[in-house]
């Protein structure tokens, strides 16, 4: 596409636009945003970087490319988490210099070269939003010692203009460049935590060569100026009083190959064992004679809980077949379905902004981008995290829809720590899928953080990656690990104490659980190697569906908790039964704010003696209520997401069963119940139930 670069002079927003390049995009023109006249030179400003100015007119001749230059008038007015547009803020300045550009060049999106900053990102894919540009940020969230490595091999000749850091002094670093000051940096990063690529403000720069210059930049003579004499962290900067462009050897420029390999791959690894089927080809269940009907089952859908004294609600049962039309389109059924669930939600005392989770099944993915459509006018800034599969839902209903809603109920000092938290980055990058659609890539809440499910997609291309299901599955695992990073830093795999897994092949169920195995297990074997206690993280629940988005194999989905693994309770139990057995796991985050129980039953395929149903129905209440009691008193069951056989009549009935008996047994802790039809579960299972519980 065609690319304008937002330009601060800085290695940054040189290196990412030689990333653009480097996938095809092409620079057309370049931004930048400069003090006004008369202004100092270092401006006290939360998005941009104002030293070094006079040389940027330089960048135009040294690339050949028109140059689109606004002055800063706004200040930082809305410095909140979010940002809104508002009038007399720095970021409208933003808005109307790539609205000017993209009038003059037919832009289609905009080179950003953040790192760090979400307060920067936001605030620009604000401005794109508004102007229907795509950001292009492929710098963001990477190692940031890989990065300066990239930047000083990639032939980016950049010098220190600016420092503001322990350790940094004006009169020995200013005007040094990145290669000679790379080790030292990488030192005052281990001692001291300076960001080694300066994203704490430890130190700016300015580049006067790069392979996508045709002309280097030469500054002749500058000096420096103090801008606080601190003892510890003086900061200086340079200013250019005179240079000029020159000439380079051969008038040419040097290769733009920016790295050896795709970054968005760098954690995926190299899975080669071959994995062993154990799984039982799929045979018949043994179909139980009753007069179930479906109405029977599906009459539980719609019970909705009480909402949690900290604010939560889980609302299920909205779907499509509640239109009385058997020609009824899927546009008809997503607006029926949004009117009964908007209903739901304010009856509640809720608005739809105050979704958390969402759960989408439809019953054919051919039919996913007239819902998204549909669904996405909904919502606008920090839409709900999302899940999207294909199930086999009962005739006449094409789509199924329940969500988490919360509302903080907490007063006084506990509030802040309670309001929600959204990461909807929309940048195209090397870190994870940008989520230019209507869904957040997480929320957190309190301790809690809701994932969307998150499918294989390179993020640089947005495409699927290619590679198979062990590729697909070890790339959609470092999805959601380094979503749980960027919302909290530090968190892992092994924070997650909920994660469902839907496959699209009851072959690559082995595969799948060994892949996830084992990213635990290197977790586990670092904190060995620290002498550190085990970390405790919820089982893997998979399900086989017929068809994922973008016709991915494998989408993972989790819900994770800011807590200390190591300290959580846990209780495991299998009962064996007379035909099969009862599993249950529990799970309690070490604050015991939130908790998960997972209970399956595994049936033999073909058994020689009738099932009694009443006793297995008996069997599962009871395991589950006893799983609850091992949990605190204070937890409330939100939610049961019970995938079934859709093929057995057996897993209908006693799913049936228990649903009635847990719901007489609960009372006021009363949960919410979502029926998720599957074509097939690991091994012998009939039913999996998954519970998550929250105070």
């Amino acid at each position: 596409m065609k690319v304008v670069a937002l330009i601060s002079g800085g290695k940054d927003s040189c290196y990412n636009m030689m990333q653009c390049v480097a996938a095809g995009h092409q620079i057309v023109a370049l931004a930048n945003l400069r003090p006004a006249e008369n202004e100092k030179d270092e401006l006290d400003s939360y998005m941009y970087q104002t030293v070094g100015h006079q040389a940027i007119d330089l960048y135009a001749e040294a690339m050949d490319l028109p140059l689109y230059r606004r002055s800063i008038v706004g200040t930082s007015l809305d410095i909140g988490r979010e940002y809104s547009e508002c009038d007399g803020d720095e970021v409208e300045d933003l808005y109307h210099l790539l609205k000017l550009v993209k009038e003059k060049e037919g832009v289609e999106g905009v080179s950003v070269g953040a790192i760090l900053s979400d307060y920067q990102r936001i605030r620009v894919e604000n401005v794109c939003k508004r102007l229907n540009l795509q950001p292009l940020a492929y710098l963001w969230r990477r190692n940031q010692e890989d990065l300066l490595r990239e930047m000083i091999s990639s032939n980016i000749q950049a010098m220190i203009i600016k420092v503001a850091a322990f350790g940094l002094d004006p009169d020995k670093h200013l005007g040094k460049t990145l290669d000679q000051m790379e080790v030292y940096l990488k030192q005052l990063s281990t001692q001291y935590g300076v960001h080694v690529c300066g994203e704490g403000g430890e130190y700016e720069t300015f580049t006067l060569d790069c392979p996508l210059f045709k002309k280097k930049i030469v500054i002749d003579s500058s000096e420096a100026v103090i801008h606080s004499a601190d003892a510890f962290a003086p900061v200086g900067y340079l200013r250019f009083l005179k240079m000029h462009v020159a000439d380079k050897p051969n008038n040419s420029s040097a290769s733009t190959t920016v790295t050896d390999s795709c970054p968005c791959m760098n954690y995926v690894g190299d899975i080669t064992e071959f994995v062993e089927d154990n799984e039982q080809k799929q045979t018949p269940q043994v179909q139980i004679a009753s007069d179930l009907c479906r109405d029977t089952l599906w009459d539980y859908k719609r019970f909705c809980p009480l909402r949690t004294k900290h604010g939560y609600q889980w609302i299920c049962g909205i779907s499509g077949s509640s239109v009385h039309s058997e020609r009824s389109s899927i546009q008809d059924q997503t607006k029926q379905v949004f009117t009964l669930l908007q209903g739901e939600v304010e009856a509640r005392g809720f608005e739809l902004n105050d979704m958390v989770l969402v759960h989408l099944y439809v019953k054919s993915m051919s039919d996913f981008c007239a819902i998204n459509s549909l669904y996405q006018s909904y919502f606008d800034v920090n839409p709900p995290a999302r899940v999207c599969v294909e199930a086999p839902l009962p005739d006449g209903e094409l789509l199924q829809i329940d969500c988490l809603l919360y509302k903080c109920e907490i007063t006084g000092d506990d509030t802040s720590s309670q309001q929600k938290q959204v990461m909807h980055v929309q940048s195209i990058s090397h870190w994870a899928p940008a989520n230019i659609g209507p869904y957040s890539q997480s929320i957190k809440v309190g301790e809690a953080i809701f994932c969307a499910g998150q499918i294989a997609l390179m993020p640089c291309t947005m495409q699927l990656v290619q590679g198979g299901v062990r590729t697909e599955a070890r790339l959609s695992f470092s999805h959601v690990e380094k979503v749980l990073d960027a919302m909290n830093t530090g968190l892992t795999l092994s924070h997650v104490l909920l994660a469902n897994c839907y496959v699209t092949n009851k072959k690559n169920i082995g595969l799948v659980q060994k892949i996830w195995d084992k990213k635990l297990k290197e977790q586990s074997s670092k904190d060995e190697d620290y002498g550190e206690a085990e970390r405790k993280c919820g089982p893997l629940v998979i399900a086989v569906v017929p068809h994922l988005p973008r016709g991915a194999e494998v989408e993972l989905h989790v819900i994770a908790a800011c807590d200390d693994p190591r300290q959580r309770k846990s209780s495991h139990m299998t009962k064996e039964l007379t035909l099969g057995n009862i599993e249950y796991e529990v799970l309690e985050s070490s604050s015991a704010a939130s908790a998960t129980i997972s209970l399956s039953l595994s049936l033999p395929p073909s058994p020689d003696t009738p099932l009694n149903t009443e006793d297995i129905v008996k069997d599962l209440s009871g395991s589950f209520n006893e799983a609850l009691h091992k949990l605190d008193d204070n937890l409330s069951p939100l939610c049961f997401r019970a995938f079934y056989k859709q093929s057995s009549t057996a897993a209908r009935l006693l799913l049936s069963g228990f649903v009635q008996s847990v719901k007489q047994s609960l009372d006021d802790r009363s949960s919410a119940v979502s029926l998720v039809p599957v074509e097939d579960l690991p091994f012998s299972r009939t039913l999996h139930i998954t519970c998550w519980l929250s105070k």
